[in-house]
């Protein structure tokens, strides 16, 4: 895994990666992900391989609610709890697989903005572990495993935050699957 410091010339080689099919860790607003684009097979299938995990559902960043309504048709609820929380730490289920959300992060829009399209922002960690704040630990908790991302842009020590809420719109209303860094 190639360890860059988080900065404009990283996030442009970082979305180059992201392009070319790879899989990179990066900082959000929250905490450090791990992604790639989002509706790419083979690259779902590396991140799995990754985390040692089976489940497909994931939560995306985007870089603006534009770039979400590209990909995926949301109903009144959805678009009223993105102007209103976006960019932060909300997300929305957006299909049966997706929750996306436009973080309160520039480096991760940008990076988002360049490839195009939301990527992936499960947390960077092994699953059933921890969540990953510092780029040294996940940099210990990657090298020697067999799967391992292609990058990672390391911004040092996050401050700890809770991970992203998630809600789900039902009818003219919402409930909340995964309570998180948003409160209502």
């Amino acid at each position: 895994m190639q360890v860059l410091p988080l900065g404009p010339s990283s996030i442009r080689q970082a979305a180059a990666v992201l392009r070319r099919g790879g899989v990179i860790i990066y900082p959000t607003d929250t905490a450090y992900g791990l992604g790639g684009i989002f509706n790419s097979p083979s690259v779902v299938n590396k991140i799995l391989k990754i985390k040692n995990r089976k489940d497909k559902k994931f939560i995306l960043v985007a870089s603006s609610l534009a770039q979400v309504q590209k990909f995926f048709k949301l109903n009144q609820v959805q678009r009223k709890l993105a102007r209103r929380y976006w960019p932060g730490a909300l997300s929305i289920v957006v299909s049966a697989r997706f929750a996306v959300r436009v973080p309160d992060q520039p480096a991760v829009k940008r990076l988002c903005r360049l490839v195009g399209k939301p990527i992936i922002a499960t947390s960077a960690n092994i699953s059933g572990e921890q969540t990953s704040y510092s780029s040294q630990k996940i940099i210990n908790d990657f090298r020697f495993r067999r799967h391992q991302p292609d990058l990672l842009l390391a911004a040092g020590k996050l401050p700890k935050k809770k991970t992203s809420t998630v809600v789900k719109a039902v009818k003219d209303d919402f409930i909340i699957l995964r309570p998180g860094s948003v409160v209502f």
